[in-house]
């Protein structure tokens, strides 16, 4: 029994061209969604770093001493 009609070697390339066009539109979003959720990560890192910089200036400013003597003392211990 026959299974249906055969494809020309024309179609059976078109066809694998959609299917390549499809893929590579797949993949140009999944790219576009990771490139989102990069930006999103770093978001949040450049917050918590943020964050770390005013703490680390608020016990500065509490210590009474300037950024320079700290600066020193720190690389007194290094």
């Amino acid at each position: 029994m026959p299974r249906g009609k055969q494809l020309s070697d024309e179609e059976k390339l078109q066809r694998i061209d959609d299917q390549i066009a499809d893929e590579e539109t797949k993949k140009s979003k999944i790219n576009e969604r990771i490139k989102d959720l990069q930006a999103q990560k770093q978001a949040i890192l450049d917050a918590q770093n943020q964050k770390k910089l005013e703490k680390l200036q608020e016990f500065i400013s509490k210590t009474g001493k300037s950024p320079d003597e700290i600066m020193a003392i720190l690389k007194e211990k290094i």
